[in-house]
């Protein structure tokens, strides 16, 4: 499923949220944040596990910035429970323009939560991961289908690979930002460690 756009995406995930949360689907709008819907944290999960099986991909446990912070250290990204300029950057880099309104000003992190459960944040999440899900073998062109776990397996050859996580993808993109980005632009340089130094 790597080329489905957003409408395709949101045309299936729409039925996904309508059922876990028992409402009728024409609830569900790009717009609409899962909160508002009704949603608590055994309904995300449930959503998750659901979304996972239908697209064929893994999830992230935690939000592109909770990753992020743990690369950059603490009072980077965020001090005294509000986005530092350098975390508006980095959320910046990493979401769609069309969002760019929701970081202006002065941005509490908490506020952020709200962002990230709007359906539109989902349906590009799910979009942006599905790229890496394979439908064709790499081996021998077949078809891939899904198997046990966080795998997909070619019908015609055998072949099986292990599906990248959301997490492996977050922290990638994030350190590949710290090293190519950051670092040069603050002057920060890192041990032998790996540890950033000032």
């Amino acid at each position: 499923m790597p080329n489905m756009t957003e409408s395709e995406v949101f045309d299936k995930f729409a039925p996904i949220v309508a059922r876990s949360l028992r409402i009728d689907v024409s609830q569900v709008a790009p717009d609409t944040h899962l909160s508002d819907l009704g949603a608590e944290s055994l309904d995300l999960i449930e959503i998750t596990m659901e979304t996972e099986s239908q697209f064929h991909i893994f999830l992230p446990d935690k939000s592109i910035l909770e990753t992020a912070v743990e690369v950059f250290g603490s009072d980077i990204l965020e001090k005294d429970g509000y986005l530092t300029d350098e975390g508006k950057r980095l959320l910046l880099r990493r979401l769609p323009e069309t969002d760019a309104r929701t970081f202006e000003g002065e941005v509490a992190v908490k506020d952020l939560q709200s962002y990230f459960l709007r359906i539109d944040t989902w349906v590009r999440m799910i979009q942006g991961l599905a790229q890496y899900t394979p439908s064709e073998c790499a081996v021998c062109g077949g078809r891939m289908t899904a198997s046990m776990g966080f795998r997909m397996k070619c019908a015609q050859c055998g072949e099986e690979i292990t599906l990248r996580s959301g997490e492996e993808l977050n922290r990638e993109w994030v350190r590949e930002y710290y090293d190519q980005e950051y670092r040069p632009q603050a002057g920060v340089s890192v041990s032998a460690s790996g540890m950033p130094t000032a």
